[in-house]
């Protein structure tokens, strides 16, 4: 006979001596399971039966969270980090030091730059938090109401509204000013569409180009035109909101260039002396290419007999 794993063996028992309750004590608000998002953060938001329950614990791939249940709220919220691809988030209840009750969900990061983590499986699908039915339950706590001024950026930031649950998005080095500034709506616009509240525009070069006008300009009229920017995602190599880089590039400049560009051995092009062979002594591929447009075939800078001398 097949072993139960002993997590589910012990909850069984329980259950089999009435010591689990068998209405559900710890119920998920969000999120929904098998979510799929392009973040590396997360809230989740839980409903315990607090006579059952006196404290929780959040385990993701790359954390342990001892949550606790405070007796006068009705929900217990947390802001958790994730991994690209793949997460198992086990939400657990503790009563006297005894699981009574644990929920799974299966949470997706993707990401457009890297191949392994493009395309999630069939079973993940988005799943938005800003609707009425969401909101309703966290005004007890929270006020959900925008207070920004368009343009203005806050004094104190941790006075916005969105600061308290979303604080960990601008958690790396470099914080882009929309994000940095807590003007959420700059790239988020209200909408009335029920699936969310604060939609971003697809493609994201559509909000990027409401401030970066002369960039659009420039690019738009060159000859030649990199993918990323011609396709309208500019996100696929900027994080809209923090990233450990200058420019909040999502990794480091060449590991971005030659994740893409695989065929441009390195090695390779130095015996053929190429004109990139400087990427093996440190050098970075922009020094030569620009990575949005140009009037030169590869998006070079200089022309090429400039680039070899």
């Amino acid at each position: 006979m097949k072993l139960l794993p002993i997590r589910a063996a012990l909850l069984f028992c329980l259950s089999a001596f009435g010591l689990f309750a068998q209405s559900e004590v710890l119920e998920v608000l969000t999120p929904a399971d098998n979510t799929l998002q392009s973040e590396l953060t997360l809230n989740i938001v839980l409903k315990p039966d607090k006579k059952s329950i006196d404290n929780i614990k959040i385990i993701t791939p790359i954390e342990r969270i001892n949550l606790g249940v405070e007796s006068k709220k009705e929900t217990e919220c947390k802001n958790i980090s994730l991994r690209l691809g793949e997460n198992r988030v086990a939400i657990q209840a503790y009563k006297n030091g005894v699981l009574v009750d644990e929920k799974i969900r299966d949470i997706y990061v993707s990401s457009e730059l890297y191949h392994q983590f493009r395309y999630p499986p069939q079973k993940y699908a988005k799943n938005y938090f800003h609707n009425e039915a969401n909101e309703k339950i966290c005004s007890k706590c929270h006020d959900m109401s925008v207070n920004e001024v368009v343009g203005v950026a806050f004094e104190d930031i941790t006075k916005s509204n969105c600061y308290a649950c979303h604080k960990n998005i601008n958690r790396e080095k470099y914080a882009h000013a929309p994000s940095a500034n807590w003007l959420c709506t700059s790239c988020h616009k209200e909408s009335k569409k029920s699936i969310s509240k604060y939609l971003t525009k697809e493609p994201t070069d559509a909000s990027c180009f409401e401030c970066h006008k002369e960039n659009e300009e420039l690019w738009r009229s060159a000859k030649y035109r990199h993918e990323p920017l011609d396709s309208g995602h500019c996100d696929k190599c900027h994080n809209p909101h923090s990233g450990p880089y200058s420019m909040f590039i999502r990794k480091e400049v060449n590991q971005i260039c030659l994740g893409c560009h695989k065929d441009k051995n390195i090695e390779m092009m130095q015996s053929q002396n190429s004109a990139c062979a400087g990427i093996g002594d440190g050098g970075l591929c922009i020094e030569c290419h620009t990575p949005h447009a140009s009037n030169r075939p590869f998006f070079l800078k200089k022309s090429f007999d400039e680039v070899k001398k």
